[in-house]
């Protein structure tokens, strides 16, 4: 029984260690199968330590092994999970938040029929100075959203979904960054706030979605070797597309002179090339002040942190919140500033 805990304890520090270097390869390439492996992180880490913690009540030294590689990726462990007192102050200038709305629950994935104005409140009432909106959509007319400046990125098609900044604060400039020559308003938005005498750009993002339908979430509790391999090319394909955009976002971020925040849905966790792309000379909001278990996916899949504020270090933040709000299938982060 020891050996074959010994043997699959192995197998899994040997690809949390490994999971360690996703941050770093690029998913375009041919070593993309690693990118699995950073998106598996909480749940190898979370399972080395159950080992961990068995060997060392056996008295058997593969608890130093465990120890060790799981000592490594302390780094990435912050990145997660929160559990030091990080001295939070309530007193702010600004707050910003980010909020994937699942396009107002227009297809009643949320059975609640008053969702969408659930949504729409819950924005108005959040005291949030800026707010960035990710699958925004009103096909109709724009939902009753109290701020007097709003950048929407513009479709040729009313329908289709898109990104929506609203702020409390004049927007100077606004525009939208090209995906390698494409012009995409579903993708990433960019806004010049006027505060006071200062002006940060705010970009507003959601990078390529992994598209699960019903039936891959049905794959989680019956396996079939048909399931694993449409969730696999599905996850390819999306990982690939969030190298090519975070590239041409951070370029673009590259030529920017005023301080930065970054909002939005990444689609991807922080054990990925894409996170650490655009967060390189960036703070991150949960690892400054954030308190817990990070997660932002309110889905059937636990411990994802896909949603991040991150900041330029000239601004100084005060406080951090994930609002624990059953209104999409992500939770709405805030961001307090000094």
């Amino acid at each position: 029984m020891n050996l074959f805990l010994y043997l699959l304890n192995s197998v899994t520090l040997f690809c949390l260690f490994i999971s360690y270097s996703t941050p770093y390869i690029n998913p375009d390439s041919i070593l993309w199968p690693v990118a699995f492996l950073g998106l598996a992180y909480p749940f190898l880490l979370l399972i080395n330590c159950l080992f961990l913690v068995y060997w060392l009540i056996r008295f058997k030294r593969h608890f130093w092994t465990n120890l060790i590689i799981i000592s490594i990726g302390l780094g990435h462990f912050n990145n997660h999970f929160q559990f030091f007192d990080n001295k939070q102050n309530n007193q702010h200038r600004f707050s910003v938040m980010s909020f994937n709305v699942r396009l107002f629950n227009a297809y009643n994935w949320i059975e609640k029929k008053t969702t969408s104005d659930d949504i729409v409140n819950f924005i108005n009432t959040s005291n949030s100075d800026i707010v960035c909106l990710q699958e925004f959509y009103a096909p109709n007319a724009f939902p009753s959203i109290n701020y007097p400046h709003k950048h929407i990125g513009l479709q040729n098609n009313r329908k289709k979904w898109r990104m929506a900044t609203y702020s409390t604060y004049p927007i100077i400039n606004k525009g939208t960054v090209s995906i390698f020559g494409e012009t995409k308003n579903n993708v990433c938005i960019f806004s010049d706030i006027n505060f006071k005498e200062d002006t940060i750009r705010l970009y507003n993002l959601h990078l390529a979605s992994n598209w699960f339908q019903k039936e891959d979430y049905e794959f989680l509790e019956r396996p079939s070797v048909e399931g694993v391999e449409h969730i696999i090319e599905r996850l390819k394909i999306s990982f690939s597309k969030r190298s090519k955009q975070v590239q041409a976002i951070k370029k673009h971020m590259n030529t920017c002179h005023y301080p930065i925040i970054v909002c939005g849905d990444f689609n991807d966790t922080p054990n990925s090339y894409a996170y650490k792309i655009l967060s390189e000379g960036l703070n991150d909001s949960f690892s400054i002040k954030g308190s817990g278990i990070s997660s932002t996916y309110n889905g059937k899949i636990p411990l994802l942190r896909i949603d991040y504020v991150l900041f330029s270090p000239e601004l100084s933040l005060s406080n951090f919140k994930t609002h624990k709000a059953n209104l999409s299938d992500h939770f709405p982060i805030q961001s307090f500033f000094n």
